[in-house]
């Protein structure tokens, strides 16, 4: 029976490890040096967006509509299990700013509708956005005029998303090594030269298998030699706690919201269970590089407990939210910290057999919109174990790009690569301190 370890229990290494245990011939075992959800993964979160909107990339979108049966099972798997949905549809409103939609807006419309999912789009001029959504009101006096709601969209619980996949998991039975030096990867086992024949991990114990995948999200170009395809990135993200009519007009039933996003880089989500109110702004990134070889590396709370966000990062939060949501700026921010993505060199995931190792499978590159996407990513890396070839996986496959050559994806804030460096000598990329956070400085 052929064994496949994979390495990292996130939204790709559990996708992959369920899609796997579909097939009785594999054994599989998941190693994670922390528990699973793992604090510090992108993964880890109170909620990241359900969209296919995806301008002209389309294989994004199909793959989004193959995934949404999932998600609508998940949430009666856990129904019946007495828990909380995973999903929850409030659709998701894609602004755009001057009576006109960006190109991204337009070319999502079209393909949408193409697919034969135009009755999930309900379009608005800013008359009726205010009408039925009232608190973008001084958004739409700002220009933000215009938008559709994809009524098929909205958020899902991302944390809990991996609970449940964790658990469907263990019912396939796949074996899970977490925590401590037993489930800490410190090398892959390569006695002959670069066939990977297993791992190490930090006890020094050798686990032997046929098939090694590496799903370490942003921590993968720090682990193996990635030829410059992905690099880890910081993105910005905050949490309000709202009370009193903000909290009112930004409940449950509140979709998620998108301002003119390929533009600005600024989406946000409604109030959850818990009376959180994240927003964040999707851009460049922060990269913090390592000294020796100068790669960048995650810089997570889990090893930093006061990292913030960047002073840079904060401002242009303030900024932006006193004329979009202006509520705000009488509030404290209550949290705020970097999600790290694992973006690859044009936006397109990386999942594909190491072309100098044999025997393993990366399975990295989310860019930042792979969550979405876990109940069936993993199928599609059992075809890259498997040497099928589909659509999606020579579309993910190695692309040897040269880094002068790096974009980013369809809905980062404008076209340039411009990633500050954590900690470096502009005073603008130090950490916000707790009192920078406060509404009393709102106005940095």
């Amino acid at each position: 029976m052929p064994k496949v370890i994979i390495v990292g229990g996130g939204c790709f290494g559990l996708s992959t490890a369920y899609a796997l245990s579909l097939k009785s011939e594999y054994e599989v075992w998941v190693f994670d040096r922390q528990s699973i959800p793992s604090p510090d993964a992108a993964s880890t979160d109170i909620n990241k967006i359900m969209r296919f909107d995806y301008g002209d990339d389309i294989t994004y979108m199909h793959l989004m509509m193959e995934a949404l049966p999932y998600w609508h099972q998940y949430n009666k798997e856990r129904a019946e299990q007495g828990e909380s949905p995973v999903f929850h549809e409030t659709g998701v409103l894609m602004m755009s700013r001057h009576g006109e939609y960006s190109d991204f807006e337009k070319k999502s419309l079209r393909n949408i509708r193409q697919a034969g999912y135009g009755h999930c789009i309900e379009e608005l001029d800013g008359e009726a956005i205010i009408k039925r959504y009232p608190q973008f009101k001084t958004a739409v006096h700002h220009g933000f005029n215009i938008a559709y709601l994809n009524k098929a969209g909205g958020w899902c619980n991302s944390a809990e998303a991996v609970k449940h996949m964790h658990q469907k998991c263990l019912q396939q039975g796949v074996r899970f090594v977490i925590g401590g030096d037993q489930g800490t990867l410190s090398s892959l086992y390569c006695p002959n030269n670069n066939k990977t024949e297993g791992i190490v991990t930090m006890d020094g114990k050798i686990h032997k298998a046929d098939k090694v995948v590496l799903a370490t999200g942003s921590w993968t170009p720090g682990v193996v030699e990635m030829e410059n395809q992905i690099i880890a990135t910081g993105q910005a993200v905050i949490q309000f706690k709202p009370y009193g009519d903000l909290r009112d007009q930004f409940d449950q039933n509140c979709p998620v919201w998108c301002a003119d996003l390929s533009k600005t880089g600024f989406y946000g989500f409604p109030i959850n269970a818990d009376g959180k109110m994240k927003i964040g702004i999707h851009n460049s990134g922060y990269l913090w590089p390592r000294k020796h070889d100068n790669v960048s590396i995650p810089r997570t709370q889990v090893a930093f407990e006061c990292d913030t966000i960047p002073l840079s990062a904060l401002r242009e939060f303030r900024r932006f939210l006193a004329n979009f949501i202006p509520g705000t700026s009488c509030m404290d921010i209550a949290y705020s910290r970097l999600c790290w993505y694992c973006d690859s060199i044009d936006g397109d995931f990386l999942i594909s057999q190491h072309p100098k190792y044999s025997n393993l499978i990366i399975a990295a590159g989310d860019s930042g919109h792979g969550m979405k996407f876990l109940p069936n990513i993993g199928f599609q890396v059992r075809n890259v174990i498997e040497d099928i070839s589909t659509d999606y996986t020579r579309k993910w496959a190695w692309r040897n790009m040269d880094v002068a050559n790096t974009k980013l994806d369809g809905l980062r804030q404008g076209s340039a690569v411009n990633r500050g460096i954590l900690l470096g000598h502009d005073e603008n990329m130090r950490f916000a301190s707790p009192d920078e956070l406060t509404a009393a400085t709102a106005h940095l």
